[in-house]
């Protein structure tokens, strides 16, 4: 090979550096782009904190040990709990008064109530850790998942109930709002709040 071959096929020091260039801004443009793919962590937390709790709504709602499924009137929220009606929570039973009052069985709390039932449900449903309170109070901290999302707020007046989802556990989460009849959604509103509805209405228009 002569030395006019090897010159045609070399590349010069400028074109070296240009191509080099090139490839750092196309690696500069492609890191932006998958940053901003990047999954939200708590949009995931939320919205798997949510589909628990239509999960366990809907299991208790349907539970004929529950709430009397032989009449509309009875068979929501905004009802007392059956008086056999009760909820395992870690290890510890909890069941209505008049449950308390006429079984064996040793309750660890005479507390569920149409007014703090919801919590219970949820508490006996959903994994959490620590401790758990269904006492009234939008600021009272009902419980924490096992994958790290507080709960603020399950328990107030019988039918309609609103509580906080929290992923970052500093009381500023989402409000859901779950219905007498067992609907579960998002209301809308400003700043975060207006976030989760998005969220879920992302949701349904992909499921329609």
């Amino acid at each position: 090979m002569n030395e006019k071959s090897i010159k045609k096929i070399a590349f010069t020091l400028a074109e070296t550096l240009l191509t080099l260039v090139i490839i750092g801004v196309v690696m500069a443009l492609m890191l932006r782009s998958i940053s901003r793919v990047n999954p939200d962590k708590d949009k995931i937390l939320f919205l798997k904190s949510y589909h628990a709790i239509e999960t366990a709504i809907g299991n208790t709602i349907n539970d004929g040990t529950k709430y009397d499924q032989n009449t509309d009137e009875n068979a929501d929220f905004s009802a007392i709990p059956l008086a056999t009606a009760k909820a395992t929570i870690n290890g510890s039973t909890y069941c209505t008064s008049a449950f308390q009052s006429t079984s064996t069985d040793a309750c660890s709390n005479k507390v569920i109530t149409a007014n703090n039932a919801v919590c219970h449900w949820l508490a006996d449903q959903i994994n959490f850790v620590g401790g758990f309170s269904c006492a009234a109070g939008a600021s009272t901290l009902n419980f924490r998942s096992t994958s790290g999302v507080c709960f603020y707020g399950w328990s107030g007046s019988a039918g309609d109930v609103t509580g906080k989802v929290d992923p970052t556990c500093d009381n500023k989460g989402y409000q859901v709002t779950v219905y007498k009849d067992g609907r579960v959604t998002v209301p809308n509103g400003s700043g975060i709040q207006a976030d989760a509805y998005r969220w879920i209405q992302d949701q349904t228009q992909i499921k329609n």
